[in-house]
C-alpha cells in the first residue's frame, strides 16, 4: 500500500468491483449461519439436525459485520457534495423497493407453509413498512431484517449532518464520531448498546475512515479515528463472542474472529491503493445486484423449504438446490422491482427531495443569521477577553 491514494475526481467516482465481491461473500456468509446453524440452534428448524460443517457455519454471523463496513464506505461516498433530499432519493431507492418485495415474499410463504412462530400479523406486516417495526412493539418479519435498523439509523445519522449544512465535515466528524465511541466502550460498556454509542456502528465508521482516506490521504486524525474505530469494533466481537460461548453449542474461537476481522479490514484499507481499487472482477456488477435481494429472502424462506423437504440424509441434494433457487428468486426481485420499478421509485421518492431542501436551506440560513448578528454585538456585549480576566 505504498501507492498514493486516489486523488481523480473520475477514479473515485468509478465501480469499484472489489467491493461488489465483498458484499456477496458477505450475503453468502450469512446464509451459511442461518441454513447451516441459526435456524437449527433457535428451533425454527427441526427436521435436520447439525452438519460437520455446523462449527465453520457459526463465523458466517461475521458477514454482518463486513456489510456495515462496506456500507459505511459506500455512504461517505455517496453523501459527499449531495443534499439533504439527493441522499433521502438516493437511499430511499436503494434500501426500501427491495425491502417490501422481500417482506411481502416472505410473509406469503411464511404464513401460507411456515411454523406457527413465523407467521406474520396483519399488525406486524404494517408496523414493518416502515423498516422500523420495534417502535411500534412488532417483531421483524424477518429475522435478519434487525441489521437493516441499523443500517437505516445511521443513514439518519447522515441525514442530520447533511439538514445541518455539516455535510463538508463528514471526513472529520466520523473520527470524531469513533474517539466517542471508543470512551463509551470502555468507560461505560452498559451504554455501548445504545444508538450511535458503539457496537455495529463502530463498523459503519470504519469504512467512512477507510474511504476518507483513500480520497484525502493520510491525516493524523484519520489513522487515529480509524484505530478508534477498530479497538471498539474488536473489543465489541470479543464480548459478542463471549456472550454467544455462553449460550450456544457450538463456540467461537475469539482468535478466529479477530484474523476474520483483521482480513475485512486488511481487504477494505487494499482500496487505498488506485491499483486494487481499479481491480476488475467477471460479472461483479450482477454480483452486486443479487446480493440485496439474497440478503432479503434467505432466512425465514430457507428455514420453511429445510422444514417441509429436508432430512439429514438430502440435506446435501436440498441446500444446493435451495441455493440455486435463491439467487433465481432474488434475480427476478430485482429485475421485476428494482429495474422495472426504478422511474416509478425515483419519482415516489423524488417527493421527498423538495421539502428536505427547503428543510436544508432554511436551516442554512437561520445560522447563517445568527452568526451575522453575533458578528455585528456591540462591545458591551462581547465575551471578555482573557485581559479582562486580569486582576487590577
Amino acid at each position: 500500500m505504498a501507492e498514493a491514494p486516489v486523488s481523480s475526481e473520475r477514479a473515485m467516482h468509478r465501480r469499484v468491483e472489489l467491493l461488489d465481491v465483498l458484499r456477496f461473500v458477505a450475503a453468502l456468509m450469512v446464509v451459511c449461519f442461518h441454513w447451516l446453524f441459526n435456524g437449527i440452534s433457535n428451533g425454527k428448524v427441526d427436521s435436520v439436525t447439525f452438519s460437520a460443517s455446523a462449527p465453520l457455519a457459526v463465523y458466517g454471523v461475521y458477514g454482518v459485520h463486513l456489510f456495515f463496513l462496506i456500507s459505511g464506505f459506500v455512504i461517505a461516498e455517496s453523501a459527499r457534495g449531495k443534499s439533504a433530499g439527493d441522499f433521502v432519493v438516493s437511499r430511499g431507492v436503494r434500501l426500501f423497493p427491495a425491502y417490501w418485495a422481500g417482506m411481502i415474499a416472505t410473509t406469503v410463504v411464511v404464513t401460507a407453509w411456515g411454523r406457527p412462530e413465523l407467521h406474520v400479523s396483519p399488525l406486524q406486516f404494517l408496523a414493518n413498512i416502515t423498516m422500523l417495526p420495534r417502535i411500534f412493539h412488532q417483531a421483524p418479519i424477518d429475522g435478519v431484517y434487525w441489521t437493516l435498523t441499523i443500517e437505516l439509523t445511521f443513514y439518519l445519522l447522515v441525514l442530520i449532518v447533511l439538514l445541518l449544512g455539516l455535510g463538508r465535515f463528514l471526513d472529520a466528524l466520523f473520527p470524531v464520531w469513533s474517539f466517542g465511541m471508543l470512551v463509551v466502550t470502555l468507560m461505560a460498556p452498559a451504554l455501548s448498546g445504545l444508538p450511535y454509542l458503539g457496537g455495529y456502528y463502530a463498523f459503519f465508521a470504519s469504512g467512512a475512515i477507510i474511504a476518507s482516506i483513500r480520497r484525502r490521504g493520510f491525516t493524523l486524525l484519520g489513522m487515529l479515528g480509524l484505530g478508534a474505530s477498530m479497538i471498539t469494533a474488536f473489543v465489541f466481537v470479543a464480548r459478542n463472542a463471549a456472550d454467544f460461548n455462553a449460550h450456544n453449542t457450538f463456540q467461537i474461537s475469539q482468535l478466529v474472529a479477530f484474523a476474520l476481522l483483521g482480513a475485512f479490514y486488511l481487504v477494505m484499507c487494499l482500496l487505498w491503493s488506485p491499483r486494487a481499487a481499479a481491480l476488475k472482477v467477471p460479472f461483479s456488477k450482477p454480483i452486486s445486484d443479487l446480493t440485496y435481494p439474497v440478503y432479503l429472502l434467505h432466512a425465514h424462506i430457507g428455514y420453511t423449504v429445510i422444514q417441509r423437504w429436508g432430512s439429514d440424509s438430502d440435506r446435501w441434494i436440498l441446500y444446493p438446490s435451495m441455493l440455486v433457487g435463491l439467487v433465481l428468486a432474488a434475480w427476478l426481485l430485482h429485475w421485476g422491482v428494482e429495474v422495472k420499478g426504478k422511474s416509478l421509485w425515483y419519482r415516489t421518492f423524488g417527493a421527498l427531495r423538495p421539502p428536505l431542501d427547503t428543510l436544508q436551506s432554511a436551516i442554512a440560513r437561520l445560522t447563517t443569521r445568527r452568526v451575522a448578528q453575533a458578528s455585528r454585538r456591540r462591545p458591551s456585549q462581547e465575551l471578555p477577553t482573557a485581559h479582562d480576566w486580569v486582576e487590577p
